[in-house]
């Protein structure tokens, strides 16, 4: 468990597993005798490291993992694809926040594209379908594509289904897409050269859309060469459209079931489509940490440390105190005490000694308490004090 849980932190964090931790896992109960920390570990292990269910016995017998898979993927599904879905719409853009930074961070002729928009290709086989109904030119095998969209701050806010390669094309799932249920009248998508000529019937059948929510690449036209400022557009809208590819990059880098080194065994696509939504939420929320520079707390930590378990009713969640010293303490009720009467228009005696005490004098025989209003009384501190004479 030591081993899972330094690859977790090294790969997403503290506050992203933290987030999966507490929001995400405990929404249903999984079976097997095992910690429901460490059962949550576990499966955030699984999607990081793209294992089979077979690479997982050494954690945690086959069935025992099947079972809790099946529980959190297929079996509660819709609860936590409707969830997940709304947080990678909601948590981390809106469209101010798009408007303002395409301005700030965008090439000078494209400061009005607030989103990015392609498809990814994953290497995976489905027992539903053969490998030449699945075959994708862009990998050269078989695989399955889904549409992904993210903003200019590189944060994914929309997912489409995962579908075959072959007969999915970019520009046929984008008519499936429902985009004008997903992006704001304000927002202008960046599309590559594979999305134009569906850009006509997709905005006839539409309410909201118009041809100038959309940017992309101009077309060259047959035997006549590019003009410098046509050659120029296409050169700057190339570049600005990598970040779209340093995305997908990140997400096989942190998550290796996306890395398409290995392919993907899929029993359910809709189990790939809800892993890859975990997974580019949770890649957000590591970029967001990243970007607002977030402190980590040590309740983010807590479920590092051996033997950890969520709390019960009778038993809260220990958490880790920074301990003061005693004269520190002093000090400021001493400082605040000042405060105050300042506050309250009180003038300091001149007789009053504004030395701070610390616990050293206070533990010393024959100290003495001054008490407001009263004549001095002296109380003598010894070991032979006993509660009458107090």
């Amino acid at each position: 468990m030591a081993q899972i849980k330094e690859t977790l932190d090294r790969r997403l964090g503290p506050i992203p597993v933290y987030f999966f931790l507490i929001v995400i896992w405990p929404k249903c109960k999984y079976p097997g005798p095992y910690k429901e920390v460490e059962k949550g570990l576990l499966m955030l292990y699984h999607l990081v490291k793209g294992l089979s269910m077979e690479a997982m016995e050494p954690h945690m017998p086959k069935s025992s993992f099947h079972a809790m898979h099946s529980v959190f993927y297929k079996k509660e599904y819709n609860l936590h694809n409707k969830y997940i879905t709304n947080c990678i719409a909601t948590m981390f853009s809106t469209i101010k926040i798009r408007l303002l930074s395409a301005k700030e961070k965008n090439p000078d002729i494209f400061a009005h594209v607030t989103l990015h928009l392609d498809g990814h290709d994953t290497r995976a086989t489905y027992k539903g379908e053969s490998s030449a109904e699945m075959y994708s030119y862009k990998l050269k095998k078989s695989g399955l594509r889904t549409q992904v969209a993210m903003d200019c701050n590189g944060m994914a806010l929309f997912v489409s289904k995962s579908a075959s390669c072959k007969n999915n094309a970019d520009g046929t799932m984008l008519l499936t897409m429902k985009l004008d249920k997903r992006v704001h009248e304000l927002d202008c998508i960046a599309l590559d050269g594979g999305y134009p000529q569906f850009l006509r019937r997709l905005v006839d059948e539409s309410d909201t859309l118009t041809l100038q929510n959309f940017a992309h690449p101009y077309r060259k036209k047959k035997n006549k060469e590019l003009t410098k400022e046509e050659a120029f557009y296409n050169s700057t809208f190339g570049s600005f459209r990598s970040q779209m590819e340093s995305l997908f990059a990140d997400l096989g880098s942190t998550f290796e079931k996306h890395n398409n080194r290995t392919p993907v065994l899929v029993d359910k696509k809709q189990t790939y489509n809800l892993q890859l939504k975990l997974s580019l939420l949770l890649l957000n929320m590591k970029k967001m940490v990243a970007l607002l520079k977030i402190s980590t707390e040590p309740i983010h930590t807590a479920w590092l440390r051996e033997g950890f378990e969520y709390p019960t009713t009778e038993n809260d969640v220990e958490q880790p105190m920074e301990y003061v010293d005693v004269g520190a303490l002093m000090e400021d009720g001493n400082t605040m005490a000042k405060l105050q009467k300042e506050f309250l228009g009180l003038e300091l005696d001149d007789d009053d000694d504004d030395t701070p005490m610390d616990s050293a004098q206070i533990m010393q025989p024959g100290f003495s308490i001054e008490l407001p209003g009263t004549p001095k009384q002296r109380m003598d501190v010894d070991d032979n004090v006993d509660d009458d004479d107090l």
